[in-house]
């Protein structure tokens, strides 16, 4: 039964990060015989993995139809935006409220990993590193891991991990590319000082910024 469960949770993962890194892009189909063969299991874990996706909200299913990856749209994004900048402000101002020296430790570490993983997968391929994205988001979630409400953490990954597809999916068709390593320094060395309010709109700028870039790339790739 631990073997299962093991087998089950793995195949859930990795379709959810394909999802995530747009390897499924939305709209898909996603078909039990593809998926086994994609994934190397039976049906039965395949199956178990994209209902409880479905539950989540990643995959959606049709009556006759089967399971598709869940949908993306330009309303969507903006309002994954909204929720991210209003509730990441809360949990950051928190954060820098009541961290301790381990938190800063903690977001210092994970600057320096993250500046050390290349961002993109090679000079010939423009596409993002999925080691980059990892410390990446390491990086983001240290700054709020102070915040002391476990549900607060939890909503602002999971916005996290919904944005994740639309810059994976702006990436794919686009060599276009914005230096962000020092708007990561500017933050962590804000948080670091406990400046509040300017911790708060350089995260809220940064947002900002990556999303009107994801905007217009996402908007040359439906025109071409």
């Amino acid at each position: 039964m631990e073997e299962d469960d093991s087998i089950g949770l793995k195949v859930f993962e990795a379709i959810k990060n394909d999802i995530l890194f747009a390897e499924l892009p939305a709209g898909v189909q996603l078909r039990v015989r593809v998926l086994t063969e994609r994934y190397g299991c039976g049906g039965s874990p395949v199956r178990e993995a994209l209902n409880k996706l479905n539950s989540m909200g990643w995959v959606e299913r049709f009556d006759r139809r089967g399971f598709f990856v869940s949908s993306t749209s330009k309303s969507n994004f903006e309002d994954i935006l909204f929720n991210r900048c209003h509730l990441e402000a809360e949990a950051l101002r928190k954060s820098i409220e009541c961290g301790d020296d381990n938190w800063e430790e903690n977001i210092v570490l994970a600057h320096f990993k993250m500046s050390k993983v290349p961002r993109f997968e090679s000079q010939e391929n423009a596409a993002l590193n999925r080691d980059w994205e990892e410390a990446h988001k390491a990086f983001h979630m240290s700054l709020l891991a102070a915040c002391q409400s476990p549900i607060l953490i939890d909503l602002c990954e999971k916005l996290y991990d919904q944005n994740i597809r639309y810059r994976f999916e702006a990436r794919k068709h686009s060599r276009g590319e914005r230096k962000v390593s020092s708007e990561h320094n500017l933050i962590k060395n804000l948080v670091l000082s406990r400046q509040v309010e300017q911790s708060i709109e350089a995260l809220r700028k940064h947002y900002l910024s990556t999303s009107k870039f994801m905007l217009e790339e996402l908007k040359i790739k439906k025109q071409t």
